[in-house]
């Protein structure tokens, strides 16, 4: 069964924002007065993975029956990023903050989509009407996260998938299909912002400096 978590709560009190902005109407032409709560939980899930873009942080997953490490630190106000998987750190050398996301999505490429490839699922979702989800919430290395589980979206790039985000919209877990490739990740350590001392530590001195 959904739980009527805070999500849902949230996603209540902003349907008749999003009926407002939207416009809504009926298959008669004639203006809706209720948006569902679910259509309106899964929009709140995918702006707020878009806006991690902005934030500061640091989070390690566990690939969930290959034992593979991931670690993702992003400072877009410090105009750096990294991602380790295992041992193999690589790390961003741009100098656009807003070419970050792209560059995530390519090195984390068969481990773990980004947040706005989730968000992109999510909305998708939003408007499919075959698709259902349902709703609950559980705490990942200490964090509170919102989760959905979605099966049967025919109009979602995903047809189903199971995601857990964070109150700031960092992934705290996935589970998805995706033709051959399968997402299975897991949030097992978190802390907002990045230690540059540890990323030096990573690379030696072959880090690149954006400063």
């Amino acid at each position: 069964m959904p739980t009527r978590n805070s999500l849902h709560r949230r996603a209540a009190l902003g349907a008749a924002a999003v009926l407002a902005l939207a416009g809504c109407t009926n298959d008669t032409g004639e203006e809706t007065d209720t948006v569902s709560e679910d259509q309106a939980a899964l929009v709140e899930l995918g702006e707020r993975l878009n806006g991690a873009d902005g934030h500061a942080y640091t989070a390690a997953y566990l690939v969930e029956g290959t034992g593979t490490s991931v670690l993702l630190a992003v400072d877009p106000e410090a105009a750096t990023a990294a991602v380790v998987v295992d041992d193999r750190p690589e790390f961003w050398t741009g100098e656009d903050v807003e070419e970050i996301p792209g560059w995530l999505s390519g090195e984390l490429t068969g481990v773990l989509p980004t947040g706005g490839e989730v968000s992109e699922w999510l909305t998708a979702t939003s408007g499919d009407p075959s698709a259902r989800s349902e709703f609950s919430d559980t705490t990942l290395a200490g964090e509170l996260a919102d989760c959905v589980n979605v099966r049967g979206a025919a109009e979602s790039p995903v047809g189903a998938f199971e995601v857990c985000v964070t109150t700031i919209g960092v992934i705290a877990s996935i589970t998805a299909d995706l033709g051959e490739v399968t997402y299975t990740a897991k949030l097992v350590n978190y802390h907002d912002g990045v230690d540059d001392a540890r990323l030096d530590e990573l690379a030696g001195t072959s880090r690149h400096n954006n400063e």
